[in-house]
C-alpha cells in the first residue's frame, strides 16, 4: 500500500511544487529582461517580455482551481500518477534551465518559449482528479489491503487443496436479437464456444462435491436466467443509457450463462456474466475477479456474477466493498437465494435482476403510471423512476413514440401522454 498516493493530496502537493517552480522561472526571466534591457538587446528583451507575460497568466490559471473543470481530460489511475510525475519533472526542468540561462552568454529565446508553451498544454491535458479515479483508487486500497490480511492469514493457516472437477460435456444456445425485430429461434453451437469458460470451471476452487439438492437448485436457477435472458433483455446500461434496441445474444453452458449487448456489429457494450464458482478463499476469488476485470476496456462494461452454496464472511465483506469503473461483482448464494454487493455503485441495485431469480419488468411497465395519468410527462421524471439518464429516457421515448405507445406534445419541449381513448 505504500505507493499508493491518494489522487486528491498528490495533485495538491504537486501543484504546489509546480507554483513554486514557475514563481522561480518567472523571477528568471526579470533577471533575464534587466540584463538585456542593460545589454540593449531590444528584440530578445521584448520576446521575453511576452515569455513572462504567458508564466504570469499560467501560473494565476493553476492557482484559480475554479478553471480545472474547464481543462484536463479523463484517464485511468496510472496515467494520472504517470503525467503527475511528468509535470513535477518538467516544471523542475524549466527552472533549471531559466535559472542557467541568466548566466549564459546567449538567450535561446525560441528554445525558451516553446517550453513554456509545451508545460502550458501539458498541464491542461492533464488527468483530472474524478469520481472514477477516485473509484479505482479506493479498489486498490482494498485490493492491497485485502491481499495483506490474506497473506497474514496464510501464513498462519495452510491452504486447501484445490479438487479439479471432471469437464462435463456442455452445449451454448446463442440468441440473435436487434430492437423489437422477431427473435429468432436459437442455434446451438459446439461446447468449444465456451472453452474458455470449461477451462474455468476446472480450475474451480471447489470446497466438496455438489450434493444433489443444490445441484438441483442450481440447475433450476440457470434454467430461471436463461429463460430471462431469452425472453428479455437488458434496456439500462450502467451509465444510465437506453440498450434495449442493441443486439442481444446469449451464450449457455450447465453452470454459465452469459448475455451480451453489442454497440456496434461485433463490439460488445455491456457482458452479463454468471458462474458456478464455489470460491472459499479470498485470495482465489480477488485474483479471479481482478483478472476479469482487467480484461473490461474503456468503454464497456461487465456485471459478473459467481454463484455459490455459501460465501465466507471475509469474501462477503469484500466483495460488499468492491469498487471498479467497469466492473460490477454479485455473489449469489444458491441457498439462501441472497445476492451480495456494494450497494453504492451506481444502477447495482437494478442490474443485479439479470443474476437474480426475480421476474424482469420492462422499462414499459415500469412508466405505465405516468402514461395513463391525465396530465403529460416528461423525461426527467422517466429517468427518475428507470435508472435510466436523461439522454438515455429522451432514446427511450422517442422509441415509445415511434411505435404509436405514447404521443409527443411537447412541440419542441420533453412533454408526452398515453394514447387516449375516444
Amino acid at each position: 500500500m505504500d505507493g499508493l498516493k491518494d489522487p486528491n493530496e498528490l495533485e495538491k502537493q504537486n501543484r504546489q511544487a509546480i507554483i513554486r517552480n514557475l514563481n522561480d522561472v518567472y523571477s528568471s526571466i526579470e533577471k533575464l529582461i534587466q540584463k538585456t534591457y542593460q545589454n540593449k538587446e531590444t528584440d530578445l528583451n521584448f520576446q521575453l517580455r511576452n515569455i513572462r507575460s504567458s508564466v504570469s497568466q499560467l501560473l494565476a490559471d493553476i492557482k484559480n482551481k475554479d478553471l480545472d473543470s474547464f481543462s484536463g481530460k479523463k484517464g485511468t489511475l496510472e496515467e494520472f500518477y504517470r503525467i503527475e510525475d511528468t509535470l513535477l519533472a518538467e516544471s523542475a526542468k524549466m527552472n533549471d534551465i531559466f535559472a542557467s540561462t541568466i548566466k549564459s552568454d546567449s538567450i535561446d529565446i525560441f528554445s525558451l518559449d516553446d517550453m513554456v508553451e509545451s508545460f502550458k498544454k501539458a498541464f491542461n491535458e492533464r488527468i483530472n482528479v474524478d469520481k472514477d479515479i477516485l473509484n479505482e483508487f479506493k479498489l486498490k486500497q482494498m485490493e492491497a489491503s485485502s491481499a495483506e490480511r490474506v497473506m497474514s492469514r496464510d501464513k498462519k493457516i495452510p491452504e486447501k487443496k484445490e479438487i479439479k472437477k471432471t469437464e462435463h460435456e456442455s452445449i451454448s444456445l446463442t440468441y440473435g436479437r436487434s430492437g423489437n425485430a422477431t427473435k429468432p429461434e436459437p442455434t446451438i453451437s459446439s461446447s468449444s464456444v465456451n472453452k474458455e469458460v470449461l477451462e474455468e470451471q476446472q480450475k474451480d476452487n471447489v470446497k466438496k462435491e455438489i450434493d444433489t439438492e443444490i445441484l438441483s437448485k442450481l440447475y433450476n436457477y440457470m434454467n430461471i436466467l436463461e429463460k430471462k435472458y431469452s425472453n428479455h433483455q437488458p434496456e439500462v446500461s450502467f451509465d444510465g443509457e437506453y440498450i434495449g434496441d442493441k443486439k442481444w445474444k446469449v451464450e449457455i453452458s450447465d453452470k454459465y450463462i452469459s448475455g451480451t449487448i453489442f454497440r456496434k456489429m461485433v463490439l460488445n457494450a455491456i457482458l452479463f456474466e454468471t458462474y458456478w464458482k464455489p470460491f472459499d478463499n479470498l485470495r482465489t476469488i480477488m485474483e479471479f475477479v481482478q483478472k476479469k476485470a482487467t480484461t473490461v476496456p474503456a468503454g464497456q462494461y461487465k456485471s459478473l456474477c459467481i454463484v455459490n452454496s455459501d460465501w465466507n464472511a471475509d469474501i462477503k465483506d469484500w466483495a460488499e466493498n468492491y469498487i471498479h469503473p467497469r466492473l460490477v461483482l454479485y455473489l449469489y448464494d444458491i441457498s439462501s437465494n441472497e445476492i451480495i454487493y456494494n450497494e453504492s455503485v451506481f444502477n447495482a441495485d437494478r442490474i443485479k435482476l439479470w443474476h437474480n431469480p426475480d421476474t424482469y419488468k420492462t422499462i414499459e411497465s415500469e412508466i405505465l403510471p405516468l402514461i395513463d395519468r391525465e396530465e403529460p410527462f416528461d423525461d426527467t421524471e422517466v429517468a427518475e423512476l428507470t435508472g435510466l439518464s436523461i439522454e438515455g429516457a429522451k432514446k427511450f421515448l422517442a422509441v415509445m413514440v415511434a411505435e404509436n405507445k405514447i404521443v409527443d406534445v411537447g412541440f419542441g419541449k420533453s412533454q408526452y401522454t398515453g394514447l387516449r381513448k375516444e
